[in-house]
C-alpha cells in the first residue's frame, strides 16, 4: 500500500505541476507587462489563414493562391486569480486584476500590444504585435476571474520621409 501512494503521490504532482511556459502581454510604447497567472494545460494553437479565392472557369472551379491572412490566438476559459496563491499558478505570473486592468485599458486606447508565448528552455511558441479583439471577464465565487481572450495580429505599416523632398513614402511591411 505504500507503494501505491508513493505511485499516487507523484502522479498528482505530475498532473498539478506548473506548465513550463510563459504567456506575456508587453506594451513595446511603455515597456510595461504581464505574466498571466496560469497557462492552460494544452496551449491554444496559432491559427495561421490564407486569403485564397475560388472562381468558376471554363473548366470547373480554380483555386488562386492570395496572401497569408492575419495570426490569431485565443485562449479561452483561462483562469485569473485576484489576491490568492494556487500551486498551479506560474512564479512571475501578475494578479489577475492587473491582467484585466491591462488588457481593458489598451483596448479602451486602441493601442497595440505584443503577446509572447515562451518555453523555460527560451524558445517561443510566439511573439507577435497585435490588438485584443474580444475580452470577456466574469469573477467567479471565490473573487476570480475567469476569461476568454482573442489576439488578431497587428502588421506595422512602415513609413519613411524621403530626405531629399520631404515626401512621406508608406511602405507595407
Amino acid at each position: 500500500m505504500p507503494f501505491l501512494n508513493m505511485i499516487l503521490s507523484q502522479l498528482e504532482y505530475y498532473l498539478n505541476r506548473p506548465s513550463k511556459a510563459d504567456i506575456v502581454l508587453y506594451d513595446d510604447l511603455t515597456y510595461e507587462n504581464v505574466v498571466l497567472p496560469v497557462v492552460p494545460a494544452t496551449l491554444p494553437k496559432v491559427e495561421y489563414t490564407m486569403n485564397n479565392e475560388v472562381f468558376n472557369g471554363a473548366t470547373g472551379d480554380i483555386l488562386l493562391a492570395g496572401y497569408m491572412g492575419l495570426r490569431t490566438y485565443s485562449l479561452d476559459d483561462i483562469l485569473l486569480p485576484v489576491n490568492h496563491k494556487y500551486k498551479f499558478m506560474r512564479p512571475r505570473g501578475s494578479d489577475g486584476e492587473e491582467v484585466k486592468e491591462f488588457i481593458t485599458q489598451r483596448m479602451e486606447l486602441r493601442q497595440v500590444l505584443r503577446i509572447a508565448v515562451t518555453f523555460s528552455d527560451g524558445s517561443e511558441l510566439l511573439n507577435m504585435a497585435c490588438l485584443c479583439n474580444k475580452a470577456y471577464f466574469i469573477k467567479d465565487k471565490v473573487g476570480d476571474y475567469k476569461a476568454s481572450l482573442e489576439f488578431t495580429e497587428y502588421p506595422y505599416v512602415n513609413q519613411t520621409i524621403n530626405s531629399t523632398t520631404g515626401d512621406n513614402n508608406t511602405l507595407s511591411g
